[in-house]
């Protein structure tokens, strides 16, 4: 493998081993996702998977991770990407900004025709800056295809799988919504009722009855925009109130000083008048 440089071995699944490595023309940091071997020697699904990769590659978006190229290590595929430095979202927890950056990141691979099918925590990577990225498009739509049934290399995790996706048929953007909806409801450090809803309602049985991922995002920016609902300082309450009363006062107190004025004339204008008339 030419212009790459291995460095350490940050993990390894049924799938592919990932190396944090060195771009050595550019002197960047990268990691390096390494088709298993078993699985390299299987055309089909080498096909399938370079194939998925490369539409990866064309995916911009500051929530996702970038791939940089695709090359061969030791007559393996192997995927080039930007190097995540944070680890993994297993275990951790997301606030509704960083919650909205990862919704903003699929709704924009939606966009653009692609489909993770393998959302969940283990597939989100905190950045150095502190933002959520998502890893790994394509790989599980390539597995699938090949029909790969081992525990941990196409399903992953169980629970986080949309009906349809489980039951074997076709899935598109929905199926990741489902997923979204999981990994928000275990992550999501607080959920207002609206959020809450919105959650319940991308986990429903039929897919046309989720939103997509932009509405998610939006309700949860929205939610970050919006001013606390918590009850006023009791000082400005008791301000409020006497405020209040005094325009209600002093409507009453005009209505009874114009009536008096108005009574007043009426009793010079009386006083005025002579016998004759």
């Amino acid at each position: 493998m030419t212009g790459y440089r291995i460095e350490s071995e940050l993990g390894r699944g049924g799938m592919a081993v990932v190396f944090a490595g060195r771009q050595a023309g550019l002197d960047r940091p990268v990691a390096m996702k390494v088709l298993a071997e078993h699985l390299a020697d299987d055309t089909a699904f080498r096909t399938r998977f370079l194939r998925e990769a490369r539409i990866a590659a064309g995916l911009h978006h500051p929530n996702l991770v970038r791939v940089f190229d695709i090359t061969d290590l030791d007559g393996r595929p192997c995927i080039v990407m930007e190097l995540v430095p944070g680890g993994t979202l297993e275990g951790g927890r997301l606030t509704a900004v960083e919650a909205a950056g990862v919704a903003d990141g699929l709704a924009d691979a939606h966009a653009h025709g692609v489909v993770h099918r393998d959302l969940k925590p283990a597939n989100l990577l905190r950045a150095a800056d502190g933002s959520v990225k998502i890893a790994d498009f394509g790989i599980a739509r390539a597995a699938e295809e090949t029909r790969l049934t081992e525990i941990g290399t196409v399903l992953g995790t169980l629970r986080y799988l949309a009906p349809e996706q489980a039951e074997g048929r076709d899935v598109g953007p929905p199926a990741d919504v489902y997923a979204l909806a999981v990994v928000l409801d275990e992550l999501l450090a607080a959920q207002p009722d609206e959020i809450r809803t919105l959650l319940v309602r991308a986990r429903s049985i039929d897919p046309a009855d989720r939103p997509t991922a932009a509405q998610i995002a939006a309700a949860l920016r929205d939610d970050t925009a919006s001013p606390p609902t918590l009850p006023l300082p009791s000082r400005r309450r008791s301000w409020r109130r006497p405020h209040r009363a005094a325009l209600l006062l002093a409507a009453l107190a005009f209505a009874a000083l114009a009536a008096a004025i108005a009574g007043g004339r009426s009793a010079s204008s009386s006083s005025r008048r002579t016998p004759s008339e």
